[in-house]
């Protein structure tokens, strides 16, 4: 592999959860976990140590050891003579593509039965470095020519549908030259090539860890994504991590010139092996374990591929609310596969608290959209649930979440991760109806805005007190800015209008960045619930202090007069503003309270036990939330960890009064892969699962 330069940029969110979405999956086949089998750490071992030099091979029929695989040398040139009779003995007829007297390829082609004009290519350099006399390359790129000859001959006798190229590229390490020469061509020609897999350096994990980079461009996503969920479902060990860069470090960049879709997995790019392009590029230093994995995943994606082995859902998760009434779930299940009828027909699976997994039938369907009644349930559950597809033929099922398994019925082996919310005692109060939109209080074409609005209790229609948890706003467009120290306030008050800010007598509900993250209603749940009295007119402040601006993000407002006070302006402390002026609009706003009949801290609003609720979305990219309840004053940890146990994240490390809690967990920062997150206060501990997607 040539030196390269990864930006730090990991791409945007794969999954939102604020709209219906889709979400392409490759199908569990067992036909394909069966064949992916075949791919052991003994023979992937062997072919790795006999490119590599760690022991002598049979070429031209007579013993030979690679000691180097730097281009020009003759040990490289008997090097492809190895990969081609390797090819030639699984019962392929390789050739060679010369390109100039040092740069010579080799292929083979296995032909499509449906569509042998179509072409997906399995790739990888098999040249290395450093020059001299000795350059094993173990893992760059022995490691990667082994996945192309594994996949070579365990599909030799699998029928595909679309044809196969098996590559191996010479000369990467000058500069793409190999690959460059085949996808020129390959475009002069007019190939349909419909995407290329580049395998380099995918056996180096020293920390055992799994952890792996999927590169991709954006044309190339949905593969990227796809070869992702095939992960999940066949290696879920394997943790990947998907990454926009659009360097030319590596030979899916040749095709990307040339507008063919192309992705490449490679090892973890913050680990990558220490001894790359050294003369210590040994056998020795490999993971077979994790090489064999990656290896399989390249042939189970190859093959879903090669079949159009997959479909796409799209749900929009149900979220946590005061229903104990059934509730419906749709879900739209695109395939270029039929779907399957009758008893193996798409269904949903889902569970209550740490329950098993019961199956509902559609009480509905209409093409390939399907709805689901969940039995209703009392508050306080947590409901999970997903969803289970197989094509017609049954060769393979899909489930949303990805990495369920089991056929006819389908998907009786849940994912890892499921979808869940929590029947919660919550109920809205909605104030505004208007359609004219405002920019305040998210007035990011300025650096710092400040808004206080104010709702009467008779708009409220709220009777007895109550306790807040969540405001929401109706957003008709989105601005991008991160809104940095945005922080929301409430206050009980007997003001029945405004003639300025108010500066005293608030209680912070929220404070933290934040970032609008779609259009339509969008809530933000308060870290602290508030407690309105039922009695007093109720007043609102939201603000924000930036160093940037963008655009606004605007929201739908109804007339109210006296009723909203604002101010915008740059380089100012926004939350610290003191003048302003009145709006003749008051944004449309949706309060969510529980209901009860309590008072202050003592009523019975308040959690009688203490509780951890399973985080929403999940699984996430890279927002979640979490849920949680505390029946007295005591000290509360709420922290996040990953899988071998190391804290990644403290949440909450303070003293909390008795109340309901949910917290904001951003993490951006993290790769893909499970984590924990432990809620501990005054003797009680709670630890739940969680995966992030990325």
């Amino acid at each position: 592999m040539k030196a390269k330069i990864f930006p730090l940029a990991l791409l945007a969110l794969v999954f939102t959860f604020s709209s219906m979405q889709g979400f392409s999956q490759i199908g569990y086949s067992p036909r394909i976990d069966s064949l992916i089998n075949l791919v052991t750490n003994q023979s992937v071992s062997l072919l790795d140590r006999k490119l590599s030099g760690d022991t002598a091979c049979v070429i031209g029929g007579l013993p030979y050891t690679i000691v180097t695989r730097y281009y020009g040398s003759a040990s490289n040139i008997k090097a492809a003579q190895f990969i081609f009779e390797t090819l030639q003995g699984y019962g392929y007829t390789p050739r060679y593509q010369t390109n100039s007297a040092t740069d010579i390829n080799v292929l083979a082609v296995k032909t499509g039965t449906k569509y042998p004009n179509q072409y997906f290519v399995i790739c990888s350099h098999y040249d290395d470095m450093p020059s001299g006399t000795t350059a094993p390359g173990a893992d760059d790129n022995a490691s990667g020519t082994v996945a192309v000859l594994e996949a070579a001959r365990i599909l030799k006798n699998f029928p595909t549908e679309y044809s196969i190229i098996f590559a191996t590229f010479d000369e990467e390490e000058r500069g793409l030259y190999g690959s460059q020469a085949f996808a020129d061509s390959s475009y002069f020609r007019g190939d349909s090539i419909v995407c290329a897999l580049n395998f380099d350096m995918i056996s180096y994990d020293a920390n055992n860890d799994g952890k792996n980079t999927v590169v991709t461009n954006t044309p190339s996503e949905g593969y990227a994504n796809d070869y992702i969920g095939a992960m999940l479902t066949y290696a879920p060990t394997l943790v990947p991590i998907k990454l926009i860069d659009l360097t030319a470090n590596s030979d899916h960049a040749s095709f990307w010139t040339r507008n063919y879709k192309a992705f490449m997995n490679i090892e973890d790019e913050g680990e990558l092996t220490p001894y790359y392009h050294t003369t210590n590029d040994l056998f020795s230093s490999l993971n077979v374990t994790y090489f064999r994995n990656i290896t399989r995943i390249a042939i189970a994606a190859l093959t879903s591929f090669s079949k159009d082995m997959k479909m796409d859902f799209y749900h929009t998760p149900l979220g946590n609310g005061n229903f104990t009434a059934p509730r419906t779930a749709t879900v739209v299940i695109k395939s270029k596969n039929k779907v399957a009828t009758g008893t193996a027909a798409p269904k949903l699976y889902y569970k209550v608290n740490s329950g098993t997994y019961n199956s509902v039938s559609y009480n509905y369907a209409n093409l390939d959209t399907f709805k689901y009644d969940i039995p209703g349930n009392p508050l306080g559950s947590v409901v999970s649930y997903y969803f289970a597809a197989q094509d017609s033929a049954g060769n393979y099922v899909c489930t949303y979440p990805a990495g369920g398994r089991g056929m006819n019925p389908p998907g009786t082996l849940a994912p890892a991760t499921a979808f869940s919310y929590t029947v919660e005692n919550v109920n809205y109060a909605c104030i505004g109806a208007g359609t004219t939109t405002v920019q305040y209080p998210f007035y990011s074409y300025w650096m710092d805005a400040k808004t206080d609005m104010l709702f009467l209790n008779s708009e409220l229609g709220l009777s007895g007190p109550k306790i807040l948890t969540r405001i929401g706003f109706n957003f008709a467009t989105v601005a991008p800015q991160i809104l940095n120290s945005f922080t929301i306030k409430l206050q009980n008050t007997s003001l029945s209008t405004l003639t300025g800010f108010e500066q005293s007598n608030w209680t912070t509900v929220f404070s933290a960045s934040y970032t609008v993250p779609g259009t339509g209603w969008q809530y933000i749940d308060f870290t602290t619930p508030f407690y309105y009295d039922g009695v007093n007119n109720l007043l609102a402040e939201v603000c924000y202090d930036n160093t940037s601006w963008t655009v606004s993000s605007t929201v739908y407002s109804t007339a109210a007069t006296g009723r909203t006070w604002a101010q915008y302006q740059d380089n100012t402390a926004g939350c610290d503003f003191t003048a302003g002026s009145a709006q003749a609009n008051r944004p449309n706003v949706c309060f969510v309270y529980q209901t009860g009949t309590g008072v202050g801290n003592n009523g019975s609003l308040l959690p009688a036990k203490y509780e951890l609720n399973q985080n929403y979305p999940n699984p996430f990219n890279p927002l979640t939330k979490i849920n949680f309840a505390i029946p007295k004053k005591a000290f509360v940890t709420l922290k996040v960890y990953n899988l071998l146990g190391k804290e990644v994240a403290t949440l909450i490390s303070d003293t909390k009064n008795a109340g309901y809690y949910t917290i904001d967990f951003n993490a951006s920062d993290l790769s893909s892969g499970v984590y924990y997150y432990r809620l501990e206060s005054d003797g009680f501990t709670d630890v739940k699962k969680m995966m992030l997607i990325k």
